[in-house]
């Protein structure tokens, strides 16, 4: 059973991919982060991101003669979230298992708007032909997911300690957004991707990320563009947060560290890594999330590492702690 838990970005960008010479560093695919903890796979968005990652956990499926079983949390269900899933190679594999989870007024809602996008003439392949097996589930706010047995249960588990998922839904976007919470032995990272920060900052998510060990947050917009100087057009009530928001949030839930978010794809890598530096002097914890970085949580500060050459699915070097629970 893997002691470890990881955090691996796959895809950062926000509203459509952005391949190139200019977002090499950074990345260009949309969101997609995995999450692996007690021997699960958990994968936050579907975002093109997640095509890559789908090959990796397909090629080690094939190596380890396993089938993939993996859990997929849609935070909501806008293009950018969901356009790499009918490119997710393990949803055509029969041995692999995977569980879908995000939001809709039924249970039967997330599916049903799985199969929209992949009807006639939008794309040639359905829902239903992906051959994997798939368990897929509506969530309201008060659902609690838990992995004592080792599957995803809509639950609340019976061990303090265990694998779980909680959410919370954010109005700060159009049409409504999930926010999650993983946590395990102690520790947690809050995904709050899609939402936009509110004068005095979002009190209800400030509560639910508390003391969090990563955040990551949505920071799509500069302050000049949100704002509308400089040549932009103004964004605000967008749905999307400025690095200054991310970073008043991080400060009034003490996290940890700051993960900035589905970045603009009008931005390049220099772009990107002045609003880096600028939001690491507002937040010492704060970084802008590249594809292939990757964050194991454990005691003290976080280790962040980059490989040199990216090993998609590379497992960090850092051995962390166990947090004393009451």
């Amino acid at each position: 059973m893997q002691e470890t838990f990881n955090i691996q970005f796959w895809g950062v960008r926000g509203s459509y991919p952005t391949p190139g010479n200019t977002t090499v560093l950074y990345g260009g695919n949309t969101a997609c982060v995995q999450v692996t903890a007690d021997g699960q796979t958990i994968i936050l968005d579907a975002g093109t991101g997640i095509i890559p990652l789908g090959r990796v956990l397909a090629r080690q499926a094939q190596k380890s003669g396993r089938g993939v079983q993996a859990t997929i949390l849609f935070s909501h269900l806008h293009h950018d979230h969901t356009q790499g899933f009918p490119f997710f190679a393990p949803a055509y594999h029969p041995a692999a298992r995977l569980h879908l989870f995000g939001p809709g007024a039924s249970q039967q809602a997330l599916e049903e708007l799985l199969s929209r996008n992949q009807m006639p003439p939008a794309f040639p392949v359905s829902l239903r032909d992906m051959n994997a097996a798939k368990e897929i589930q509506s969530l309201n706010e008060t659902d609690v997911i838990s992995f004592e047995d080792g599957l995803p249960r809509l639950a609340k588990p019976t061990d303090p300690n265990a694998l779980q998922i909680r959410l919370m839904k954010s109005y700060a976007h159009p049409g409504g957004v999930y926010i999650y919470k993983i946590s395990w032995r102690g520790y947690s990272v809050v995904y709050a991707t899609d939402t936009e920060g509110y004068i005095g900052t979002d009190r209800r998510l400030a509560a639910f990320a508390k003391n969090a060990d990563l955040l990551i947050h949505d920071a799509q917009y500069s302050e000049a563009h949100y704002r509308g100087l400089e040549g932009w057009s103004a964004t605000q009530g967008f749905g999307h947060s400025t690095p200054q928001m991310a970073c008043e949030l991080a400060a009034a839930a003490q996290v940890e560290r700051l993960a900035l978010f589905h970045h603009d794809p009008n931005y390049d890598d220099a772009t990107l890594a002045k609003l880096e530096t600028e939001a690491s002097q507002t937040f010492a914890g704060a970084f802008a999330a590249k594809e292939g970085e990757y964050v194991q949580l454990g005691e003290g500060r976080l280790p962040l590492a980059t490989p040199t050459k990216p090993q998609p699915g590379m497992v960090g070097a850092f051995s962390p702690r166990k947090k004393d629970v009451q």
